[in-house]
């Protein structure tokens, strides 16, 4: 007996249950073999696990099939068809940023405002970095170096290396304890407070001049928790065409660069894709001050040996100066001239960028024309297809009349013929079947003509009912001899 028949026969039930499910995904031959090789897996554990109770099991070689176990499937798994849909996992699930997509595929105008809500707590910008620690210093002592600033969500200390961080619940607690403990003494060293660097911040360039906070925010929180999402603007509040958006987890400002780098993601109906990268942190507010500076440092004091000056003509420092000067210059020169053929293709791209779109919309209405013409002509199909049906139905009418007609006229001549037959038999005077037939016609078309007016409603037109034939004046009946 095989490993699985001796599986199956040990696990009858959790193989039914399993079998079950691999019949309703039986359509997929990968994920049918990847479910059957893990339902065998499990079994196996199971049976380890209760040989293991008994003792009479080999871990070593357990282990060992697992391993060779993982390898294979590992490298089954490795083969996937080039043919695959990269938006579904193993499976089967579709892809949790486009379904968040679907959800706001819609016209994206009226967005909730963010003025009147409160600024997010314990977030990435509240986190600081605490250097120059003593040794000596433990988790309760950092902790309460910063509990007089405010609510505190986490601490991390490093007293080997002299580091530590510390999160604080708003901004401005954080900005109030790094302005008090920066350059303070603790167990004789200057502590040094500066904000974190916020590893899950990026920085998003090629913004449309229609983008919002609120915009930018909804975009982005398709990856993950959006801490904060600001678009960057100038001096007169004008966009300059890049924002900024941290988020709350590093591994979801990593899914944002990855598919935002795969893939084009736009954010407004105009097809111009942003440009995601993580952001540079700048220190732009505290600067460096003059106690950054190692005193006694060399280079520090042969750069402070001569103060500001202007440098007079034709000394070796005005002449090195215009060197600069002019390097800079150049320097300048090719920035803006780069910046003005940056400027003129994405004019040009904004032109055809343009054009396209009305060429686009130009073939939409073109092919929506054509259906419409495609339709009115299959409807006038329609239309003339019910006349001819219904001009053969009445023409089949008439022809089924007029051969009805037809039979009813032979019928009566057959009838007038075998009257006329059975008259000369009967030896009749001359006359009197001519007088018969001429009777008998009238009669058979009186059942076809309307009812005379001049006549009472009590009897036909003509001759007595039941077809009797009237004996006219001076006309006798023939006599009827009977043969016995």
């Amino acid at each position: 007996m095989t490993d699985n028949e001796r599986l199956i026969t040990r696990f009858p039930s959790e193989v039914k249950r399993c079998a079950k499910l691999v019949s309703l995904i039986s359509s997929n031959r990968r994920r049918f073999v990847f479910l059957l090789k893990s339902l065998f897996r499990i079994c196996k554990m199971a049976e380890n696990s209760n040989f293991k109770k008994g003792g009479s099991y080999n871990n070593e070689n357990n282990k060992q099939d697992m391993k060779m176990d993982r390898r294979r499937d590992n490298r089954q798994d490795n083969r996937r068809p080039p043919g695959r849909n990269q938006n579904e996992n193993q499976w089967g699930r579709k892809d949790a940023v486009k379904e968040k997509l679907e959800l706001m595929s819609g016209p994206t105008t009226n967005l909730v405002s963010k003025e009147g809500v409160s600024a997010k707590k314990f977030t990435g910008r509240c986190r600081l970095f605490v250097g120059n620690l003593p040794t000596n210093i433990t988790e309760e002592d950092f902790r309460k170096m910063f509990e007089q600033f405010g609510e505190i969500a986490e601490v991390f200390l490093q007293k080997q290396k002299g580091y530590g961080f510390v999160k604080l619940d708003t901004r401005q607690n954080a900005e109030t304890a790094k302005t008090a403990l920066d350059f303070s003494m603790k167990d004789g060293k200057q502590l040094r407070v500066r904000f974190a660097t916020h590893g899950a911040a990026l920085k998003v360039k090629n913004l449309s001049p229609w983008i919002s906070n609120e915009l930018l925010e909804a975009a982005f929180s398709v990856f993950g928790e959006v801490e904060r999402a600001v678009v960057i603007v100038d001096d007169r509040g004008k966009p300059v065409g890049e924002g900024i958006v941290e988020y709350a987890r590093k591994q979801c400002a990593q899914m944002a660069i990855k598919r935002c780098s795969e893939g084009c993601y736009l954010l407004t109906s105009s097809p111009r894709p942003v440009v995601v990268e993580p952001l540079e942190q700048r220190d732009e507010e505290d600067g460096l001050p003059e106690k950054n500076f190692q005193k006694g440092n060399k280079d520090y004091l042969k750069e402070r040996e001569i103060g500001p000056r202007l440098t007079e003509p034709g000394t070796f420092e005005h002449e090195f100066a215009n060197r600069w000067k002019k390097l800079y210059e150049l320097e300048q020169q090719k920035r803006d001239h780069l910046e003005k053929e940056i400027e003129e293709g994405r004019r040009q791209l904004d032109e055809q960028m343009d054009f396209a779109i009305y060429e686009h919309e130009a073939n939409l209405l073109r092919e929506r024309l054509r259906l419409m013409e495609e339709q009115s002509s299959i409807i006038q199909r329609e239309r003339e297809m019910r006349r001819e049906e219904e001009i053969r139905r009445e023409e089949s009418r008439r022809a089924e009349e007029m051969l009805l007609r037809q039979q009813q006229e032979e019928i009566l001549r057959n009838n007038l013929r075998r009257r006329q037959e059975e008259n000369m038999m009967m030896g009749g005077p001359p006359g009197y079947g001519e007088r018969l037939d001429r009777d008998s016609t009238m009669h058979g078309m009186q059942k076809q003509a309307p009812m005379s007016p001049s006549r009472g409603m009590g009897g036909p037109a003509y001759g007595p009912p039941n077809g009797m034939i009237m004996q006219e004046p001076g006309m006798s009946m023939p006599p009827v001899s009977v043969c016995v």
